[in-house]
This record gives C-alpha cells, structure tokens and sequence, in this order.
C-alpha cells in the first residue's frame, strides 16, 4: 500500500470513529505487562479501523515513525465498533457476522468481544451474542467498560430485553443487568441519546469554526483560543471520552480526489487538550 494512500485511509478511519479472557496465563501476562495508573503520557501512537480485502479491522499509526501496522484482522469478520482512549485504558472492539434491518427491526448476528492490550500487543475474546436488535458499548462513570445490547424476548413477543454487561481494567465480568420494555407502549429503547459533536462529553469544551480557523470554548471562560487554520469543512468531529484529546477532519468521501495521491479535501487533526497545542495534522 502506498503511504500516501494510508494517509487517506486514516481519514476514512476516523468517520468511523473516535471501540479479555482467554485463558489464566494470557490474562497474568496482561496484568504484569499493564500498571493500572491514571498518568498521562504523551501520544505517542493510536488505533483506527480500515478496510482492506473487503473486512474491516484494528490498526495502529505510530506518529514518530509514520507508520502503521495491523493489530486485528479476519478474513470472515468485520470490526463494527471500536472503544478506545489514547491514554492509560486498554481498547475494545466488536465485530459481528451479519447486521442491518429486516422489516422494520435492526438486528445482529454473532457479535463478539475483543479486548487489546495497553501496547497493542495482545487481542483476546471476553465474551460474544448470537444474535439481537440494536448494541453499543461505551464507558461508564467507573472508567468500565460498558457493552449494551437489545434483543426481543423470547416468551412475550412486543418485549424487548436491554442488558448491560459491565468489564473491568483487565475485561472481567464484574457487574450485569436486564431491563425489559413493552415496545407496544413505550417503544424501541434508546441506547445513547445523540449529542452535539462539537461539544465535549462533559460539555466543558466546544469548538466553533469562523471563516477558516478553528477556536476552542472553554465554560466559564469568556475569550477563546485559536486552534488550527482548514483549508476544507469540517465533516467529522471526536472527543475522547476523557477530554485529553480532540480529533477532526475535513475528509469528503464524495470527493473523487481523495482515490488519488494528492487529495484536495482531506485533513486530519489531533489536538491535546491538556497540553493546549496541535499534537498532529495531515
């Protein structure tokens, strides 16, 4: 693959964006290899998901190096969902066989569970679904993951069954409960309600975009910083769940110039906001 496609194809990656337990030895070297501390560390390299042979999969990009390297790749499964910090957490992914709408229901089929390690070394299963409706993972307010899914009951047929599935540091089970609704009354469940993209997930950050610069909002202060000059619209925004770094592009898949070696609409921005600079552009 060129390295100037691989540019593009991170671009890509992040539209989908900004997602362990196999046996007792793989999960001791885990903890050895992993010190549980909330210290920040410079980025140094992170995690995306790209498309290659037709299958979507976990790749990682070292900034200092300018490469990358395939941390999990199937040739019959494709990556839907990647949770994941650039700090101290270890990241998650899910995959699934099948998905999309059958009548008026969404469903899924055979969704499982990775867990990768702290320096991507290491990719081990946790737990899997046969089969469902609608499914999300996110983390909770105890820095755990949390994996939800739906699924129709299977004595009452209008009642849908939630479960929330909760993973420590280390991908253990260590917390599960079930909630069911009457879709007849109520409706489908929610999962996550949408939120504003250019606010942050607390709400103490947003960016605003005048003429072509960039500016960061902080609550409770008046005055905002200049972030970065684009030369394109902004067409995709991520916060990191911890509000230490930003991610945005100005990628346009309607843009033929982007299958070329010189695209005209594609840039990608990382910006820490704890060291209040720009770690990274392409």
């Amino acid at each position: 693959m060129h390295p100037k496609h691989f540019i593009y194809i991170i671009l890509l990656s992040f539209t989908l964006l900004l997602l362990a337990s196999s046996c007792k030895k793989a999960e001791e070297s885990s903890t050895q290899e992993e010190n549980y501390s909330t210290a920040s560390k410079p980025l140094s390299k992170f995690l995306f998901l790209n498309e290659w042979f037709g299958k979507t999969g976990v790749y990682s990009y070292n900034l200092k190096e300018k490469k990358y390297a395939p941390v999990w790749w199937h040739p019959r499964q494709n990556v839907v969902m990647l949770v994941y910090r650039p700090d101290n957490m270890p990241a998650y992914f899910l995959t699934a066989s099948e998905m999309g709408t059958r009548g008026n229901f969404p469903f899924f089929e055979r969704i499982k569970l990775f867990r990768i390690s702290r320096n991507f070394s290491e990719t081990i299963q946790i737990d899997k679904v046969e089969k469902g409706l609608q499914f999300t993972a996110r983390w909770n307010d105890d820095d755990n993951l949390e994996f939800i899914y739906t699924s129709i009951d299977k004595i009452i047929s209008y009642y849908v069954n939630e479960y929330t599935l909760a993973y420590d540091f280390y991908g253990k089970l260590i917390d599960s409960k079930i909630e069911t609704f009457d879709i007849e009354k109520s409706g489908f469940p929610y999962l996550i309600p949408p939120r504003n993209s250019t606010i942050s997930p607390s709400g103490r950050y947003g960016i605003s975009v005048r003429g072509d610069s960039v500016y960061l909002k902080t609550a409770g202060i008046d005055s905002t910083e200049l972030i970065t000059a684009i030369s394109h619209k902004i067409n995709k925004i991520k916060w990191t769940d911890d509000e230490n770094f930003l991610f945005f592009s100005t990628l346009d898949l309607n843009d033929e110039s982007i299958k070329t070696k010189n695209p005209e609409t594609s840039e990608l921005f990382i910006y820490s906001l704890k060291a209040d600079s720009l770690v990274e552009s392409f």
